[in-house]
């Protein structure tokens, strides 16, 4: 059976996504784990906070547009946008606008131009590499959204930082995508911030945070236990490899995480794979035990193109047979000029029959604009 829906989600997955490519034509690459890997970096070598995500760094924005475009739009001579509006300030923002097309089995066809996402981001450099402040806002789709939001004080040897306010939990490979099972089921994404204190080690190869923090998902505090998250990672220039884990103390229930990950460059092959495991406490005494993983290639083909594949898996009960799903990802990425990207993509889901929605196909093309 699992043979049979592998080969029958291939074939779908190759049927769309050729014709999306015959039908747009068209080519993205984006701030993603896969490019820490591939220039053999931390996640901070681009982005302000060390476990990446958020505003870019003078490093982040000029890779954007030195090595991450297929071009250089502009006076040759041009200076680079660093982000930095003073020696005090730096700011920047993302734009997400796509046309998502969804086919699900025995309903009807739904398609729709959106916002994804809009978020702008701002540091004060209180006091010059000791003391700043950050803050992440969404202001579209919807009413303005605050997403991060905290004090962050490093020590003189700039290896430790300690971080205080709301922020996105330290754990596992910070994809871009948080549809992705090991994303979502984990809750441990853009949009799942929470609110505590945050301590952070990086030193050579060697990186972890640890938080406390409410395990209210950024909400109001509504328990008397608290959720306790850590991630550390060794980096070399050619791999890497993690490691997480996450205890929620919840008065609905206890949750229990853990996690392995590894990135590989192998020539112009960036590889990325995570593996979860999730313990539930259930009201009344029992347990449940969920796996999710996930795999990701992506070949860097020539200068600002790259195809991604991707395969997800998720288990959400280890103790029933044949409950699981799957989910194959085949996505074309272009970033024509500096702070612009398009990408066009296909995913296929598979999962048991009755379950519809977990049956469906995807396309989507997105336009990004960012600096």
């Amino acid at each position: 059976m699992l043979h049979d829906m592998t080969s029958s989600a291939m074939l779908k997955l190759a049927g769309i996504l050729t014709i999306a490519v015959l039908g747009l034509a068209g080519r993205v690459a984006q701030a993603e784990p896969y490019l820490a890997v591939y220039k053999g970096m931390q996640c901070s070598g681009c982005h302000s906070h060390p476990a990446g995500g958020g505003m870019r760094n003078a490093y982040g924005n000029a890779f954007a547009q030195s090595e991450l475009a297929a071009q250089r739009v502009g006076a040759a001579d041009a200076q680079f946008w660093t982000g930095a509006v003073s020696k005090w300030l730096s700011v920047g923002a993302n734009l997400r606008a796509d046309y998502h097309y969804t086919d699900v089995p025995d309903n009807d066809v739904r398609s729709e131009f959106a916002v994804q996402r809009g978020t702008f981001y701002a540091e004060a450099n209180v006091i010059a590499d000791r003391l700043s402040i950050y803050v992440d806002q969404q202001f579209a789709p919807g009413s303005s959204l605050n997403r991060e939001a905290y004090l962050r004080l490093r020590g003189g040897n700039g290896k430790f930082s300690l971080v205080a306010g709301q922020f996105f939990l330290p754990y596992g490979l910070r994809f871009q995508d948080d549809t992705a099972f090991v994303r979502q089921v984990t809750a441990t994404n853009f949009t799942n911030p929470d609110r505590g204190l945050q301590a952070i080690y990086e030193a050579g190869p060697w990186s972890t945070q640890l938080s406390l923090t409410n395990g209210s998902g950024g909400g109001t505090e509504a328990n008397t236990g608290k959720q306790l998250s850590w991630v550390a990672q060794f980096v070399r220039p050619a791999w890497r490899a993690g490691a997480s884990a996450n205890v929620n103390d919840a008065d609905a229930g206890d949750r229990e995480m853990g996690n392995v990950f590894a990135g590989l460059r192998t020539g112009p092959l960036a590889w990325l794979a995570e593996i979860d495991f999730i313990r539930d406490d259930i009201p009344g005494g029992a347990r449940r035990d969920a796996l999710a993983a996930y795999l990701e290639a992506n070949w860097l083909f020539r200068k600002g193109h790259n195809l991604k594949f991707a395969y997800d898996y998720f288990d959400p009960d280890r103790d029933v047979a044949e409950d699981h799903g799957v989910r194959w990802s085949l996505l074309w990425e272009y970033s024509p000029m500096q702070f612009l990207q398009l990408r066009l993509g296909a995913r296929v889901y598979d999962a048991p029959p009755q379950d519809d929605f977990a049956n469906r196909d995807e396309f989507f093309a997105e336009l990004h604009g960012f600096f």
